[in-house]
């Protein structure tokens, strides 16, 4: 049976790239750079984090004060923006309700800050349906690597085959895939691959969809 599961957030609890890119952007012209964010580019660069997005997006012309710079822009500018236009996943909350009930432990694993994270869950209205909040600067790993789990696992004493992970992006897959325990995909997430190019036990479109899976394999 299922007591404990993991929840990315961006692109899988909440969409939240507007506000992302808006921040993104708004660092990019600060330091007078002509590069821009959009939607299609933003999935090309997103899933690790702020300086590792910074990095992907100059490519070659990067060095690391500029992306220090940049970064210190974004975290100011994000934290002050954090929730413009992010929302809530369709059904996310009435999910998290049914989960409450059911006493499944709820926790989020994700590559935002842990305050950050905890900022946008607090405005998104959904902070306090989780256990515990791990964010990329909690741990000495951060996902996908095993060990960024490994820490949540000791802390709570989590068992692997009673743990799912929801996600949107092949990170996700592979932090579940490292930490062995099943994965469910969230479509059309923050990625610029395909559903079907990315490992997972389970693919579905809504929130809505899962207590079925849940059952199946309880």
């Amino acid at each position: 049976m299922i007591r404990n599961i993991i929840f990315d957030i961006d692109g899988t609890l909440a969409d939240t790239s507007s506000d992302i890119i808006a921040s993104t952007n708004y660092s990019l012209k600060q330091k007078g750079l002509s590069k821009s964010l959009n939607l299609k580019s933003f999935k090309a660069v997103a899933n690790k984090g702020s300086v590792e997005m910074f990095k992907k997006l100059l490519g070659k012309n990067i060095n690391k004060k500029l992306i220090l710079d940049l970064n210190y822009f974004f975290l100011n500018h994000y934290k002050k923006n954090i929730c413009v236009k992010s929302k809530l996943k369709k059904n996310v909350l009435s999910f998290l309700k049914q989960c409450k009930k059911k006493k499944i432990r709820l926790f989020v694993s994700t590559n935002k800050s842990e305050k950050n994270a905890k900022l946008l869950l607090k405005k998104l209205k959904i902070l306090k349906y989780f256990k515990f909040i791990a964010g990329s600067d909690t741990f000495n790993h951060k996902k996908p690597s095993a060990l960024h789990l490994n820490m949540l696992h000791k802390k709570f004493f989590i068992k692997k085959d009673q743990t799912v992970l929801v996600g949107d992006t092949e990170v996700d897959s592979t932090l579940a895939k490292n930490f062995k325990i099943k994965f469910i995909l969230i479509k059309k997430g923050y990625t610029t691959l395909k559903p079907f190019d990315i490992s997972s036990d389970v693919m579905i479109s809504d929130f809505s969809q899962i207590t079925q899976f849940l059952k199946k394999i309880s």
